[in-house]
This record gives structure tokens, sequence and C-alpha cells, in this order.
């Protein structure tokens, strides 16, 4: 009978214990990566227009320089990133590093000031085409057009 009873004890421990290693090491960093994605729609639809007319400050260069290291940061904690992309669909790490990336070079390009293209044509369209390679590559939504 005190066997039975330790034994209980002792599975339901080392059941908690197991589920909040799970929980701490793969699903919270998960979730965070996928908040970090998420911060990263809403800065570009926030600011989709000062973004593609080249019109942005650097503050806001700067926001979008934490975002893509955030990102970057984000996907480095997630252990066995690659299985757990596989099957929750996540973007993979050539496309996350692809997609930050170009989104390093939107960040230049977005300031007239720091722009390659000085807030001319070709820059926002240069924007524009990267920006939905992002899209494309992270999975989120950048703009208001339906995906």
């Amino acid at each position: 009978m005190k066997d039975s009873v330790f034994f209980t004890i002792l599975a339901g421990v080392s059941v908690f214990v197991l589920g909040q290693f799970i929980l701490k090491l793969v699903l919270e960093p998960i979730v965070s990566f996928k908040e970090s994605l998420g911060n990263l729609s809403a800065f570009c639809l926030r600011y989709r227009a000062k973004i593609t007319n080249a019109n942005a400050s650097l503050e806001l260069q700067n926001e979008l320089k934490i975002l893509i290291s955030t990102i970057l940061s984000k996907s480095q904690s997630v252990p066995f990133y690659s299985a757990f992309a596989k099957v929750l669909g996540l973007p993979n790490k050539a496309s996350i590093i692809e997609s930050c990336h170009l989104l390093n070079g939107i960040s230049y390009e977005m300031v007239r000031d720091t722009s390659q293209h000085q807030g001319k044509f070709q820059g926002s369209v240069q924007i524009l085409m990267d920006l939905q390679r992002v899209s494309e590559l992270l999975r989120v939504r950048l703009d208001y057009s339906e995906l």
C-alpha cells in the first residue's frame, strides 16, 4: 500500500515537472516568437504609408531594427526549431534570415536621409517588392490586401 502511494505521488510530480519543462522550454518561446511576428505585422500595417513613401523618421527606422533583431533572437530561443517549424507551420530558418535581411534594407530605404534612392520612385517600388517577399517568407500580413 505504501509503495503504491509513493509511486502515485512520484508519477504526479514527474508529470508536473515534465509539463513545466515542455511549457517553459518549448511552448513559451514559440508563443513569444509568434508575438514578435505579430508586432512586425502591426508595425508595417500602422506605418504602411510612411514606409512605402520613404517618409519615415529615424525613430521608426530604429523601431524596425529592434523588431528585426527580436524576430531573430526569438527564433533562436526555440529548441529544435526546425522540427517545430515543420509541425507548427512556422517559417524555416532560411526564410527568417532572408526576410530579416530584406527588412534591414527596408529600414534604410524608408528614411530619405539614409535611402539609396533618396525618396525617389525606385525606392518605393523596391520597398513594396521587399515587403511582399517578407510577407510570403514569414507568412504574416504586412498590407491590407487579401492573402
